[in-house]
């Protein structure tokens, strides 16, 4: 997956419009670069650019709390941060391994609009280089934490990843316990690393 970063004329709504496109601009960015230098920085140079941006970009933290539901009141508070910890690394794992490769895709930021309880929304784009597949539409909500915008889901095609994730770690957890999420993650994290 690859993409060049464009923006479109649509000008935000306000100034912390501006400041969210920021964020999810330059997440693209790091993306872009992994992406067109993806042969040559590996998978460990990938992760090891992305880390920090993923870091920056995302509000881990809620992240965390809101894909473990109602099962987060089970776990102990050491158990919630080892899972934040495992999670983290699993998403800049995952970022590292989807973005590698480039064909002239391209991102473009579409548009952003204020959405409920003040948080805001940007549309995005990644157009597809390749008649056999289509464009995949890339929507970022964003909340403020502790002053600055950070992106608390991402929409893919219409679909929540948040609300997938809720759906299926909330399924391991009731049906194998906590432990199993988190050796599958840890194992998907692996199997990242290898390629496979």
């Amino acid at each position: 997956m690859a993409g060049v970063l464009t923006v479109c004329a649509t000008l935000p709504s306000s100034a912390q419009d501006g400041d969210a496109v920021a964020v999810v601009e330059s997440l693209h960015a790091a993306l872009l670069h992994n992406m067109q230098n993806a042969d040559t920085l590996g998978f460990e140079g990938r992760r090891d650019r992305i880390a920090p941006v993923i870091k920056e970009s995302f509000d881990l933290k809620f992240i965390a709390r809101f894909v473990l539901g109602r099962h987060r009141e089970s776990l102990s508070s050491g158990q919630q941060r080892e899972f934040r910890d495992v999670f983290t690394n699993w998403t800049i794992a995952n970022y590292a391994a989807r973005f590698n490769g480039y064909a002239s895709e391209r991102f473009v930021t579409v548009s952003s609009e204020e959405a409920r309880k003040g948080r805001v929304v940007v549309r995005t784009v990644l157009e597809v280089n390749d008649d056999r597949a289509d464009d995949v539409t890339l929507d970022y909500l964003l909340r403020q934490t502790v002053g600055k915008w950070r992106i608390i889901n991402v929409i893919a095609k219409g679909v929540s990843d948040l609300s997938l994730k809720r759906a299926d770690y909330g399924a391991v957890i009731k049906s194998q316990g906590f432990n199993s999420l988190i050796e599958k993650l840890n194992q998907q994290i692996g199997e990242f690393d290898s390629g496979t």
